[in-house]
Order: C-alpha cells, then sequence, then structure tokens
C-alpha cells in the first residue's frame, strides 16, 4: 500500500485491473484515516469522464457493500484484505464503511473524482469569478468566426491587401490550395494548440516589423549561398572551356552534372551522387572509352579539378544546414507574419462574448503559476488535498504535468501521498499534447523533493490465454523495427502474465481483392462473422467493431442497420444521415422561405421517393401541380392532418412541437421495418439537439437552423448501453473498454501517416543567433525531407516518422487488447505500408507466413460465452 511521501509510479498494460488497482488504493486511504471525512483530502484525477464516473461508481459500490453485514461474493476478498491489513473487525469495518459512506453523501461536491481538464478549468474559474466568464468547448466555430472578422479587417488595409495577395499568389505558385481563409485557419489553430505553445509564445514577442526584418536576413542569406555556389559551378565551366576539355569526356557525366546544379540553383536535393563520391575518391574521373587527347587534359589537370571539387564541397557543406532551414522556414513565414493580427482578433472575440476556450486551459493556468512560486491559487488546493491518483499519465501534456505537479509535490513534502498510473503502449492523443516520454522521464529521474518507486503490473485480468499470448508475441516481434531505444523497449519489456482460464481465439484475415470493393468486401466478411456469432450464442451487445475513422464507422454502422442488426454506436451513426431528420430540416427550410421552391421541391421529392405521400400521378406532374401553391395550400397537400397543418398555428408553435407534428403526421414511429429502434433513435436524439439548441438560441427557427448547419457533422444517436445491439467506435473510445468480441475491419492505416487531414506540421529548434533570437521554426512536414542529406533535418524527419509509427503502433496495441475471448483482425494481403505489415512480420518470424495463405488462427473457435 501507499507509503507517505513517496510517489508510486506503476507501469499498467492493457487489462492488468488499473482501475481496481486504484479503487483499492484510494479506498485505502479512506479506511486507514481516522477521519470519517478523509475523501475531501483526496484528488483523483482521470483523463476521460467515462473514467472518472467508473472509478466513482466502484469506490462508492464498494463502500456501499463493506457496509453491509454480509457482502456479496463480487467483494469479499477485498473486504478480508483490509479486514487483515488494518486489523479491524468485520463489524468495525462495517461500521466505518457506514461512516464513511454517509459523509460523502452528506458532502458529495467534495468527493472529488473528475477528469483532468475539468479540474484545471475548476482551478481558473477562482481567478475569474467576477467576470461571469463561460467554457467554449467548440474552439473550431471561434476560430472560424475569427478569420472572417480578420478578413474583413484586413482586405480594407492596405499593407495587410499586399500580404494577404502576395501569400495567396506564393501558395498558387507552390501549386499548394490557395484559398487564403483555410491557412488562416490553420494559423489560428496552432496559436490555441498545446504543442505550439512555447514557440508561439516566443514569437508573440516579435512585431510585424521585426519579422520583417528576419525575412530580409533570410533571404539575403539565402541569396548569398545560391551566388556562391553558381560561382563555383561557372568557375569550374570556365575551366573546362579554357582547358578545352569536354563534358562527355568524365565519367558518366556526373561531375559536369554537379556543376550544372550548383549553377541553376538546384540546391534543395542532395547534388553528391555516391556514384560520383566514389570515384572521386578513386580518383577515377574519365570514361575509358574517351580518346586519348582528352584523357591526356583531365590527368593533366586532375589535381586542379580535385580541388575545385572538395573546396566546393567544403563550402556547401559548411552552409547547407543554414541554407535549408531557410528555405524551408520561408515557405512557411506566412505562419509568423499574421499571428499577432489573429491573436488581438481572438483576445477582442473572447473579451466580447465572456468566454474561455477549452484548448487554452492548460496555457492559462500554466502562465498564471509560474508568476509565483507556489501559486496564490493553489493555497486552498494545498490545504485541502494530501493525497492524490493520477490516471492515464501516458495521455497527460507537458502543461496539464507542469500545473499539477506543484500540488503533488507540496503534498509529499508534508507526508502526504501521490500514485502515478500510465501505459506508454496506450498514449494515442499525441496531437493533443500526451507525451508518452514524458511519463518514461518521471520513472527514470529522481527527484530531491520526494521518494520514487516504481512498479509493473504484469498480470492480464482481461483477456483469455490465446489472446494474451497472441499480443505479447506479436508485440515483442514489432519492437525489433523500432531503431529508437525508447521506443524498442516500451514493447521489447511488455509481456504479460495469464491470469484467466485456457482458451480465447485470434483470426487474423488476409483479404485479396480490388482496391474499388475492398469496403464492401471487408463488410461482408464481418456480417458472415456476426451471424457466426449470433449462432454461437453470443449476443449483439457482445460483439464490438472497432475502425480508426468515423467514416469507416458510418460506412458500417448503415450497411448493418440496412441489412436489420441494430448498431449501437457513438461516433458514425450520425443523426443527419436519416431520412426522418432530413424531412424536418426541409420542413423548416419551406417555413422560413415560404418562396423558395426549390426548397418546396426538395421536401417534395424526398416524401415521393420514400413513399410518404400517395398519388396516383406521376411524380413530375404531382410536383407541378402544388410547388406554386400558397404555403397554407402546399402544406396541407403534402401532410395528412389538415387541421395539424394550419398556417397560423404552425407559426406561434415551438420549434420542438413543429418536429413532433411532422414526425406524427408521417407516421415515423411506425415500426414495420427492421430497422426501427435505429429510425427511433435517431429521431429522439434529434429532439434532444432540439431541446439543447433551444436554451441557447430561443424559439427562433433561423438561429436553430444555423445552429444545425454547424453542428450537423458532429450530433450523433444517442443510443442506451442497455439496449442489444452492436457496439461500433473508435479505437480512440474503445480505450478503457473490453468487449467478449471484437472485430477490426480495417487494419490498413498507414504505419508512417498521421490519420489527420490537415498537413501536418511540426516545431524545429535552431540555433537563436541565426534567427534574430528565434529558437524554434514551424516546418510543413514534406516526405521530400528524406532526401535531404543533412543530418540535423534528417533527424528532425527521422523523429517525426518515428513518433507517427509508434503512435500509430499504439492504435494497434489498443485495438487488439479490448477482447477478453475473441479477436478477429481484418486487413488488404497486399498492403505493407500499413499497421498489418507487423502482423505479416511477426507470422513470417514465427515461420508460419505462406503467400498461398490467407487466413491464420490461435486457438480454438468455440463459445467461451456460454463457460
Amino acid at each position: 500500500m501507499l507509503t507517505p511521501a513517496t510517489l508510486k509510479i506503476y507501469n499498467a498494460s492493457a487489462g492488468s485491473g488499473k482501475t481496481f488497482f486504484l479503487v483499492k488504493n484510494y479506498l485505502y486511504i479512506l479506511f486507514k484515516s481516522v477521519h470519517n471525512d478523509e475523501f475531501k483530502r483526496v484528488l483523483a484525477l482521470t483523463f476521460t469522464n467515462k473514467a472518472s464516473e467508473e472509478m466513482r461508481r466502484r469506490i462508492l459500490q464498494c463502500i456501499k457493500e463493506f457496509s453491509n453485514q454480509k457482502v456479496s461474493e463480487e467483494y469479499r476478498s477485498l473486504f478480508s484484505h483490509f479486514e487483515k491489513d488494518l486489523k479491524l473487525t468485520k463489524y468495525q469495518l462495517s461500521k466505518r464503511a457506514k461512516k464513511i459512506l454517509s459523509a460523502i453523501l452528506h458532502d458529495f461536491s467534495s468527493f472529488s473524482i473528475s477528469t483532468i481538464d475539468k479540474f484545471t478549468y475548476r482551478t481558473i474559474l477562482s481567478f475569474f469569478y467576477k467576470k461571469n466568464i463561460d467554457l467554449e468547448m467548440d474552439t473550431n466555430r471561434v476560430l472560424l468566426k475569427i478569420i472572417d472578422n480578420l478578413l474583413l479587417r484586413l482586405t480594407n488595409s492596405e499593407t495587410w491587401s499586399n500580404v494577404l495577395v502576395q501569400f495567396t499568389l506564393e501558395k498558387l505558385k507552390e501549386g499548394k490550395n490557395w484559398d487564403i481563409r483555410n491557412e488562416l485557419f490553420k494559423i489560428a489553430s496552432l496559436i490555441v494548440e498545446e504543442n505550439s505553445f512555447f514557440p508561439i509564445k516566443k514569437i508573440k514577442m516579435y512585431s510585424f516589423h521585426d519579422l520583417i526584418l528576419l525575412k530580409k536576413t533570410l533571404l539575403n542569406r539565402t541569396k548569398k549561398f545560391e551566388k556562391k555556389c553558381k560561382k563555383q559551378g561557372k568557375k569550374f565551366f570556365e575551366f573546362l572551356k579554357k582547358t578545352s576539355i569536354q563534358k562527355h569526356s568524365f565519367f558518366h557525366s556526373d561531375l559536369p552534372r554537379f556543376f550544372k546544379k550548383l549553377c541553376q540553383g538546384d540546391l534543395f536535393i542532395n547534388p553528391f551522387n555516391k556514384r560520383l563520391e566514389k570515384f572521386i575518391h578513386m580518383g577515377i574521373l574519365y570514361c575509358k572509352w574517351i580518346d586519348i587527347d582528352q584523357k591526356t587534359l583531365i590527368s593533366k589537370n586532375r589535381d586542379k579539378i580535385l580541388l575545385l571539387y572538395q573546396e566546393t564541397k567544403s563550402l556547401y557543406k559548411k552552409d547547407i544546414s543554414s541554407y535549408l532551414l531557410d528555405k524551408l522556414f520561408l515557405k512557411n513565414f506566412s505562419v509568423l507574419s499574421i499571428i499577432h493580427e489573429i491573436e488581438k482578433e481572438l483576445h477582442s472575440l473572447k473579451e466580447e462574448r465572456k468566454i474561455l476556450l477549452n484548448a487554452e486551459l492548460n496555457k492559462i493556468l500554466y502562465e498564471r503559476i509560474i508568476q509565483e512560486p507556489f501559486p496564490h491559487i493553489y493555497e486552498k488546493m494545498g490545504i485541502q488535498y494530501k493525497h492524490y491518483f493520477i490516471d492515464e499519465f501516458q495521455d497527460t501534456s507537458f502543461l496539464q504535468w507542469h500545473n499539477i505537479r506543484i500540488l503533488v509535490e507540496n503534498a509529499l513534502s508534508e507526508n502526504g501521498s501521490a500514485m502515478i498510473v500510465g501505459d506508454p503502449k496506450q498514449s494515442i492523443y499525441r496531437w493533443r499534447g500526451g507525451d508518452p516520454k514524458q511519463f518514461l522521464n518521471l520513472i527514470s529521474y529522481s527527484s530531491k523533493s520526494y521518494h520514487k518507486q516504481v512498479f509493473t503490473i504484469e498480470t492480464n485480468f482481461r483477456s483469455y490465454e490465446e489472446i494474451v499470448k497472441f499480443n505479447n508475441s506479436l508485440y515483442q516481434s514489432v519492437s525489433k523495427i523500432f531503431h529508437s531505444s525508447i521506443y524498442q523497449n516500451i514493447y521489447k519489456n511488455s509481456k504479460q502474465k495469464i491470469l484467466k482460464k485456457p482458451g480465447g481465439y485470434v483470426e487474423l484475415n488476409f483479404l485479396c481483392v480490388e482496391k474499388n470493393n475492398y469496403k464492401q468486401y471487408v463488410y461482408l466478411h464481418i456480417k458472415n462473422r456476426i451471424k457466426k456469432l449470433l449462432k454461437q450464442k453470443y449476443k449483439l451487445s457482445n460483439i464490438a467493431i472497432l475502425v480508426r475513422s468515423n467514416e469507416e464507422g458510418n460506412f458500417l454502422s448503415e450497411k448493418l442497420i440496412r441489412d436489420g442488426f441494430i448498431v449501437n454506436t457513438s461516433v458514425s451513426l450520425l443523426i443527419k444521415n436519416h431520412l426522418e431528420i432530413e424531412i424536418i430540416i426541409s420542413f423548416f427550410y419551406v417555413l422560413i422561405k415560404p418562396h423558395c421552391y426549390q426548397k418546396r421541391a426538395y421536401l417534395i421529392l424526398l416524401l415521393l421517393q420514400n413513399k410518404l405521400i400517395c398519388t396516383r400521378k406521376k411524380n413530375h406532374d404531382f410536383l407541378m401541380e402544388i410547388i406554386f401553391l400558397p404555403l397554407n395550400i402546399f402544406l396541407k397537400k403534402i401532410f395528412f392532418q389538415k387541421k395539424s397543418f394550419d398556417l397560423n398555428n404552425l407559426y406561434r408553435q415551438s420549434i420542438y412541437d413543429l418536429a413532433e407534428q411532422v414526425i406524427q403526421s408521417l407516421g415515423f414511429f411506425n415500426n414495420n421495418q427492421s430497422s426501427y429502434y435505429n429510425k427511433t433513435s435517431s429521431i429522439y436524439s434529434f429532439l434532444d439537439f432540439i431541446h439543447r439548441t433551444m436554451k441557447s438560441v430561443g424559439n427562433s427557427i433561423i438561429d436553430f437552423l444555423e445552429s444545425w448547419e454547424f453542428k450537423k457533422k458532429k450530433e450523433s444517436i444517442i443510443v442506451s448501453d442497455n439496449i442489444d445491439a452492436i457496439r461500433i467506435m473508435t479505437i480512440h473510445q474503445s480505450k478503457g473498454l473490453q468487449f467478449p468480441v471484437v472485430l477490426l475491419p480495417f487494419t490498413d492505416w498507414n504505419a508512417c501517416s498521421s490519420s489527420r487531414k490537415k498537413k501536418e506540421g511540426s516545431w524545429i529548434n535552431v540555433p537563436p543567433h541565426l534567427y534574430h533570437g528565434l529558437n524554434a521554426l514551424y516546418l510543413e512536414i514534406e516526405a521530400s525531407f528524406q532526401k535531404i542529406d543533412d543530418n540535423y533535418i534528417k533527424n528532425f524527419y527521422e523523429d517525426y516518422l518515428s513518433n507517427i509509427r509508434f503512435d500509430n503502433l499504439n492504435l494497434l496495441y489498443v485495438a487488439t487488447t479490448r477482447s477478453v475471448e475473441q479477436l478477429f483482425i481484418f486487413s488488404k494481403y497486399e498492403n505493407d505500408k500499413s499497421v498489418s505489415f507487423y502482423i505479416k512480420n511477426f507470422l513470417r518470424e514465427k515461420k508460419l507466413w505462406n503467400k498461398k495463405k490467407f487466413q491464420y488462427s490461435f486457438g480454438e473457435e468455440k463459445n467461451f460465452s456460454l463457460k
């Protein structure tokens, strides 16, 4: 158990019972204390709402069980453990539990189990309490608004108009998207992104004039280098002319080609090829088949030619790193030049609306904290909390840990305690600041402020034997692929012990099919597998389908629903994709635009095509007959309950009531279809959206539709967990969950690519004396970086790729460790750039790979759910 003044760090792999472990140690503190309200001095921080709710539920359930005279079998062993460890009788422990439970229920607000984000927000509110500040979760919406405001303002400025036009022309010249709005949004995103906090903070210290001076410096420096290189090139060709040596006389013309590149300013990609370097080193300059006179001329001038080459090489190598960085930076210079203007607009909008952006909370708290040794805002918390629990530490950002560490170290210095739990293999949130190296550094480095103990939880409590064995073997194999010893050791040391009974089943399917038919082919396999699982007496709710993207989830959801399966998905089953919702929205548009006949036509066609209007006439004839009628008559023609759709009554009703009338009139709740459950779920979810939106925008249909258009791509169907339905979710959402059966239908995401649609960029450290004091530059990542023969940029690119590979492998790890009983993986046979390469390589190592074999299995396929 926890020892005072000791930071305990637990490296806990998937399925190791981490939540139970945290609960157990949390309870130990409560029962050990003589105070019934010791829970007020404990702060537990998790990464997601679901995780904090689960921890809170388990703690309360356990205390409740302990308070009973008869403890149920599930909690009996834990009860006995506390009984022995605390040297209490059953009666004393039960009585103690009753008092603790009563204390929690009487002061539930002090029962502090929260997400890190909520904790940060609560802390920040303590110094904004007089300003009545609201939290804005939708950062993108705010950023789009400030871009619109900014463009309106800047286009009226002669200086900035020129800057924007020049920027657009540069993008066109590079063959990139010239849409200035998208580029400004990308820059605005950088400003609020936590990963860019420190570089942006430095850049904000520079005025627009300072940045223009920096740009001039870089342009002058690059031109000077190019001029030097061109001079060397010209010198070579002048020398050839003077000595009458012909270009084709040189071996494969490599040397003239090299100097020609210098003359043309073609310096970005390394002009030195391996063959040229090899023969220069050997002193071989000319071809054997050239005439004797040319051989004599080259031999006579060999030393001068080699000296010129070595002199050029030395000049190139000396300044190429700086030149390449300058050129790359100049391509992204717009990122700097307009930061101040975006920052001004953002500040103005936040002041006007009295909001804080959720994305900026950690930065706001960090800025306040660094102003004093032990911040005033933490004085109350420093006194209140003595024990800290931090879950999913591998997903915390640098700023999050910095902001919390002060409290943890203060508690440890005052004889408190702290426990940190994490698993670098499950770090899948780098894009929002999470860095697994932070967890590894915490393990590695000692502190003068407190003692530290590091433990590894080795046992897998979740999965059956064959699944644990498969994952152990797979990730031991994968560890060899990494060049980075840090990443290599993370997976090399990941082997788990098996606790569950023997059994379990893993099936690998490599599908050989044309690209255009691949998704449909995968779906057929998934559908057949689900049918087979149902015959094995599994319930639909026992089955989880994990996908990489919402698009994949949406495709499978729609297909399964169409084939009569009940689906529970929180990401891909969007409300907007359902006919019923489309009809209601079209009806709203007709109400606010009564003379827009295009809107009327669209509504009529929706109803006709789905047989929701009965008419003997042809669709076109019916449409032309009613489309131009007065609105009240038009509505009576398409909706059957004439009284309900009296125009005078409609405009007096709430948006919610209007939606209900359309639903009732068209009989949307008639359960004569196989997809009845999913249909009603979409309707209820939409009504819930209306209810929520009316609270913020009132009863204005125009304002409601504006909100709908902005949010419709995110609003998903709300499905009860109590329904027997197939679960479809992204791998990110599955983290921390487990399922009897897991299907991974598209195990084909690129191992070396991020899933984020926008072009990736990163900050590279640079020598400040070369960049007017700036110590980091923003570069867009390009594949051409791998062709650059400069160690600094090459290492930067390799580090970037290594991080991406690790993140994508972590996604595979999270996905393959969710299943309890059976795991099914589907991927393309021929795709060796995807994460499925790791699985194929593992099969090769085990000498199981056969080019003619498309399915591999581990364990026996049988019905584990019946055990």
